[in-house]
């Protein structure tokens, strides 16, 4: 699969701070903390097949209503 543009990027880090506004029982601010530290982590990622797992894993949290957090 090719490799995810900036904007698709961004665009998934935006779905899953605004999916983390809905949350009732887990701290808003941890999560938000939460999700940029990951995505900060990401950033050092040089192998294409790690990038893509990554990225693949933040697209499936948001799909799964963030694990179950919602």
């Amino acid at each position: 699969m090719g490799s995810w543009s900036r904007g698709a990027v961004l665009e998934l880090y935006r779905a899953l701070l605004r999916a983390g506004r809905h949350l009732q029982y887990t701290d808003r601010n941890y999560y938000r903390r939460a999700v940029a530290r990951e995505f900060r982590r990401c950033q050092a990622l040089t192998v294409p097949e790690d990038k893509e797992e990554a990225l693949k894993r933040g697209q499936f949290f948001l799909n799964s209503r963030l694990g179950g957090l919602m």
